[in-house]
């Protein structure tokens, strides 16, 4: 496989395999993964702010959304995507990166790393990117609530 993975958080287009009568195959990730885990966070909650040092990951949303924040490292430039049912989101290593999740929201989320806690901590960099104290600011200058 010649696929080379983005360095920068993108939205990656899933590949409609099949659709007929019965329904459609959707492949959301094709690429190698160690890990494949369902996700649900709960309205006006965050989950990341942090950054791994060489794991990766896609976010499928299965029901929600996503106000998803990102930046790379050492840069002050803060990037926003609205991320929504039924898309994929790409995460690289060393972009620090935070999901706002403003409703209920479920997704599969696929991961190059097993997902136990010692293989996860050790690739992990928590970092203070989104928080209570500045989500309205940021959703004003760079998103929408």
């Amino acid at each position: 496989m010649n696929f080379r993975l983005p360095n920068k958080s993108t939205l990656f287009t899933n590949i409609n395999r099949d659709n007929d009568e019965r329904g459609q195959i959707l492949s959301i990730v094709d690429f190698p993964v160690k890990n494949v885990s369902i996700i649900e966070s709960k309205a006006k909650t965050f989950r990341s702010n942090h950054y791994h040092h060489i794991d990766f990951h896609f976010m499928y949303l299965l029901e929600g959304e996503i106000d998803y924040f990102f930046k790379s490292l050492g840069s002050n430039q803060i990037n926003y995507l609205k991320i929504k049912e039924k898309e994929t989101i790409f995460t690289p290593a060393n972009e620090i990166h935070c999901c706002y999740f403003p409703v209920f929201t479920s997704m599969v989320v696929s991961s190059g790393f097993p997902r136990d806690k010692e293989t996860y901590e050790k690739d992990t960099e928590r970092v203070d990117f989104i928080n209570n104290s500045n989500i309205d600011e940021m959703l004003k200058k760079y998103g929408s609530k």
